[in-house]
């Protein structure tokens, strides 16, 4: 399975997860997830794959330079168009490439790292990281949002998945 096909599949089930909420429980901070709220988990994620998307067109990606669109975070339609709009553009990326990572993990703009990346590695990250906010959501579903309907492995990384499908 593409790298495209699996990210697809993680932002159809945010989708279908996101439809469920009403605008007031999507936005509501809760002490479970240390005052944030389910809107602000799926904004990261969703900058985070913006982020990766348009790098395969700059050659460059920063996830430090992420826009955090608030609309994202507080209104679940625009959250949902969004998902919508990434999912076109995974469709229309076909290949792998190098690209140019910068990361700052210092106040001193001097000590910024720059390091040689591929798309495909960053799509994998950003599997990675989107299936850990899942996880954190799954959490504050299971106990705030009863209503909402998860699939079974909503939030559980596939190797998991894969070694209790072996077990």
């Amino acid at each position: 399975m593409k790298l495209q096909d699996v990210s697809i599949e993680i932002l159809s089930q945010l989708m279908d997860m996101t439809k469920q909420f009403s605008k007031e429980e999507y936005t509501r901070s809760l002490d479970l997830l240390s005052a944030n709220s389910v809107g602000r988990h799926l904004r990261h994620i969703l900058e985070f794959y913006d982020l990766a998307i348009r790098a395969g067109i700059t050659g460059r990606i920063n996830y430090d330079e992420r826009e955090r669109n608030l609309e994202l975070e507080n209104d679940p339609s625009q959250a949902i168009s969004k998902m919508k709009e990434l999912i076109v553009h995974m469709r229309m990326m076909k290949d792998d490439m190098v690209l140019k990572l910068e990361a700052s993990y210092s106040s001193d703009a001097s000590k910024d790292i720059r390091i040689t990346t591929t798309f495909y590695r960053e799509l994998l990250y950003n599997v990675e990281h989107a299936v850990h906010h899942m996880a954190i959501m799954a959490i504050a579903v299971k106990i705030d949002f009863r209503h909402v309907s998860l699939p079974g492995n909503f939030g559980i990384a596939y190797s998991t998945v894969k070694h209790k499908q072996t077990a």
